[in-house]
């Protein structure tokens, strides 16, 4: 671009000024397009096989912001190495806000802790907001005839051979729950809790075990199905939370058992998207949510789940994760469940 008839100095400034406007040009463009966010169908991908509590929120939620955003918002369950596989593809999807990933805790900000070649962490996602809490137990056989953790305590370390404690799965929440407690109790009483994990593939299988008397206790997720359970085949001895629940007054929280550390141990469901999503769709996404958390029928729907309707922010959630991730990255190094790196 060339003005013959301009001195040298002006020649510049106008170049400059004309360039400028093309750069502003192209940026209020690209902005538009984005402000006409979504033009296509949203996904929302599930770590887990179909038929979990995760899966049927995923599908509440996705029928309410389907109306809410005026395009199909659709759920594609990617199980598979404890949520790795989910978590894997979120995180190298394009961050446009068309992929968006549902979790239940923080596993995905520590999984490259704990599963082999998995590269990513809490910083490769843009968390969008929470929208419900589940909240795990610790529940005995009947037989054992322990009302409380202390309790609990005393009989593992007096049963010759140790307790038999059963979890969800290896390296999930629930087996970071019990190391999270093994590391408390050899703290406050400086000795190791004698128990030998069992780990199951899922709650239906670790709830089966645990009936049958194949272990004596169990870190569980809280359901309906463990509710009716209680005072049956088995007892539910203490909520990892602050307060006790409304459906299970009689069972006492952990801190009134003398453990505070693991009231905070409720899982915040999350809905994020890939690190870079623009910040506009994001806000869009987030006001969508907090609507939809808002709505009657979907707070019943999500109640029927057994989980608890909550609304946290995109920031909020964050936090949460945050502080979720250390924790537990402490757990996963104390016990000796980190990758040798």
């Amino acid at each position: 671009m060339n003005f013959p008839n301009f001195p040298i100095g002006a020649r510049a400034l106008v170049r400059n000024l004309f360039l400028a406007g093309v750069v502003a040009l192209g940026a209020g463009h690209g902005q538009a397009a984005e402000t006409d966010f979504p033009k296509q169908p949203v996904t929302i991908i599930v770590p887990f096989a179909p038929g979990g509590s995760l899966d049927a929120t995923a599908r509440v939620l996705a029928e309410k912001l389907r109306d809410l955003l005026g395009q199909p918002v659709l759920v594609v369950n990617r199980p598979g190495a404890g949520s790795a596989v989910g978590a894997r593809y979120v995180a190298q999807a394009k961050p446009d806000g068309y992929t968006l990933f549902i979790a239940s805790g923080s596993a995905f900000g520590f999984l490259n802790l704990i599963v082999p070649n998995f590269e990513y962490q809490l910083k490769d996602y843009a968390p969008l907001g929470g929208v419900a809490v589940y909240t795990s137990l610790f529940a005995v056989n009947s037989s054992a005839q322990v009302k409380t953790l202390p309790e609990l305590v005393k009989l593992a370390n007096d049963r010759p051979g140790g307790l038999s404690f059963c979890t969800t799965g290896v390296s999930g929440l629930n087996h970071l729950q019990l190391e999270m407690f093994k590391g408390l109790v050899k703290s406050k009483t400086g000795t190791a809790l004698n128990v030998i994990h069992v780990p199951y593939n899922g709650v239906a299988p670790a709830l089966t075990g645990l009936r049958a008397g194949e272990v004596q206790a169990c870190a569980l997720p809280y359901s309906s199905i463990v509710r009716n359970f209680e005072g049956h085949d088995i007892h539910n001895i203490a909520v990892q939370r602050r307060e006790r629940l409304k459906a299970m007054p009689q069972v006492g929280t952990t801190g009134e058992q003398g453990y505070p550390e693991m009231d905070d141990n409720e899982q915040l469901v999350t809905l994020s998207a890939p690190a870079g999503t623009p910040a506009n769709v994001i806000a869009k996404l987030e006001a969508a949510l907090q609507t939809a958390m808002k709505d009657a029928d979907i707070v019943r729907k999500l109640n029927d789940l057994d989980v608890q309707p909550t609304f946290v922010g995109s920031s909020d959630a964050r936090k949460w994760l945050e502080k979720d991730v250390a924790k537990f990255s402490k757990v996963i190094k104390a016990s000796g469940l980190a990758m040798q790196q």
